[in-house]
Order: structure tokens, then sequence, then C-alpha cells
């Protein structure tokens, strides 16, 4: 491989870039599978993102990849759980600090965000993430939160 970095453009569909290695657009697989295996292949670097992923959600997603590539890489969920709390599960804690501090709507986006781009291990944790937020709460507050209207009596 040649001494310079090869970085590739992730493109919202705003057309703000998100500069990351190779091996970082490759955690999502439906770029990988257009992507050359060898980077010094690589001849096209802009990978344009679905008009749907919102340019938030795609710089969550960037966060995400470019510190399971370039720091740490995210342990496996382990089930069953030993616990309730997001914390107790994903026990590194700049993966459990991260999925805590979403919101709602961010969650959402990177449930959809992580299911299109087919990125299992950041769709695992998203799916836990929100297991653990709604956990607990009453039916009323269930339909607060996804918008459902209550049956009438």
């Amino acid at each position: 491989m040649s001494e310079e970095k090869i970085m590739m453009n992730l493109i919202s569909h705003t057309g703000e870039k998100f500069v990351v290695l190779p091996k970082v657009a490759r955690m999502c697989k439906t770029f990988a599978n257009t992507m050359e295996e060898d980077d010094d292949e690589i001849t096209d670097f802009d990978l344009n993102c679905p008009d749907k992923l919102s340019t938030d959600t795609l710089r969550k997603v960037v966060e995400y990849c470019n510190h399971f590539q370039t720091v740490e890489e995210m342990n496996e969920i382990d089930t069953p759980f030993k616990s309730e709390e997001l914390d107790e599960i994903v026990t590194q804690k700049w993966y459990s600090d991260w999925a805590n501090n979403l919101t709602r709507t961010q969650m959402f986006g990177l449930i959809e965000a992580a299911n299109y781009l087919d990125i299992p291990e950041l769709l695992n944790l998203m799916a836990l993430a929100w297991a653990c937020h709604i956990k607990g709460k009453s039916v009323e507050e269930m339909q607060k939160i996804f918008g459902i209207t209550p049956p009438s009596s």
C-alpha cells in the first residue's frame, strides 16, 4: 500500500462530505459491496448516502464507525443480559455513554441508518439502547413515544 492514506467521502443528501478511511466506509456493507477490496485500487472516492438518511444521522454513523475502526472495536453484546441497564450490558464506556446520550430522534435515525447501510454492530447497539430506553414505560407513555392514538372506549 502507498505511504499516503487513501480517504473516502461519505456524502449526505445535502452535499456535506465526511472524510473517512476506507475501512470506516466498509463498515457500511452497503458501501463495502461497491468498493474495491484493495485500497490502492479504489478509483471512486465518493459514496453518496440515501436521501432518507439525514446529515445529522450520517454524522453520528461516521462518529460511531470512526471510533470502532480507529480507537476501539465494540465488544459483541452478550446474551442473556446480566442487567437491564445499558452501561452494565455494554461495559465499554465510550459506547455506553455515546448510546445513552442520544435523543429518541437520533436513536430512531440510527436504527434506520444501521439497517439500511447494513452495519450490524451499530444496529445491535441501537436496538439494545432503545429497549433499555423504553423498558418499564407505561402503556400511555409508549403510545406517546410511538405516536399511537389510544383506542376509544
